[in-house]
């Protein structure tokens, strides 16, 4: 009997970890010339099916003719293979006041299309990826004119698109730590809050790009996600996690890209596992398809 029991523990001890369940990823897409080519269009299709892909962030600057055709053919066909596709564009400039005509004009030519398409051949999400804080000397000269800037344009972009009478999802890229100091609050209509939180109360979804190639510890991705989760659990807003996957950057740590898609799959589970049941979890993000694509194939 004793030995049969020791059987049973040793049995026990090396079943597989069970993880929860992942939501489809969503993954960012900056090249539009590969929307554009029947063969590269077909590859990066077959790689969504593949890698659980289920939203695209798809470069979407230039929706004037042909263009608007091309991304219109692009949906239709993502959208029978049940993929999303988000509309993406963004420049650092595009927070300050003084160019916000540039984003408003840009959501509204996403917007006409939409109108213009049928429903299969439509955008399912407007994608802001607007990183102020890039303009170095005015954000160390002036961060809270830029932040309010900010807040200010995807308030805009959040008002013409819940106008329209077909649904379309905004989504904004936001780096982990506008919530990291307790002292980091900002009076933006009334209210002063994290920068985190007032992007949260606006928009429908962010995408923290929380750059770590290892999921646990003092700094690793679960630590730095921790706060956004919380707030959009409260405020019932999804928040998916960004990883990154490009080689070369500085410091190594923020990237996947030099170690292997075995490392990459090990640490995205350690993520999961952890988060998945919680109700601000929205998926994983990846940056992006091309060196994604060079990690795992």
């Amino acid at each position: 009997m004793l030995r049969a029991l020791g059987a049973l523990a040793m049995t026990f001890l090396f079943l597989p970890s069970v993880f929860a369940e992942e939501p489809p990823r969503a993954m960012w897409v900056w090249d539009a010339r590969i929307a554009a080519k029947p063969e590269s269009k077909a590859k990066l299709l077959a790689f969504c099916r593949r890698h659980q892909i289920g939203t695209l962030y798809l470069s979407a600057y230039n929706l004037e003719p042909p263009w608007d055709r091309t991304y219109r053919d692009f949906n239709r066909q993502a959208h029978e293979m049940g993929l999303s596709v988000h509309a993406l564009a963004g420049d650092p400039r595009w927070g300050k006041s003084r160019y916000h005509t540039l984003p408003m004009a840009w959501t509204g030519a996403v917007l006409q299309m939409n109108r213009q398409a049928p429903p299969e051949e439509r955008f399912d999400g407007i994608h802001s990826d607007v990183e102020v804080y890039l303009l170095t000397q005015a954000w160390n000269e002036r961060p809270g004119e830029l932040l309010g800037g900010y807040l200010d344009l995807n308030a805009k972009m959040a008002e013409a698109i819940r106008k329209e009478p077909v649904p379309v999802i905004f989504g904004v890229d936001i780096p982990f730590w506008f919530d990291d100091d307790a002292s980091y609050r900002i009076l933006w209509r009334g209210s002063v809050k994290s920068p985190t939180q007032h992007i949260l109360d606006t928009v429908d979804t962010v995408t923290v790009m929380a750059y770590r190639n290892f999921a646990e510890g003092s700094d690793g991705t679960l630590r730095l996600v921790r706060l956004e989760l919380e707030y959009g659990g409260q405020v019932g807003k999804p928040v998916l996690i960004g990883q990154e996957t490009q080689e070369d950057l500085f410091p190594a740590y923020v990237s996947f890209g030099g170690t292997t898609c075995n490392v990459m799959s090990r640490e995205l589970k350690k993520i999961v596992n952890a988060v998945g049941g919680q109700a601000g979890f929205g998926g994983l993000a990846i940056h992006h398809y091309e060196s994604y694509k060079k990690l795992c194939e």
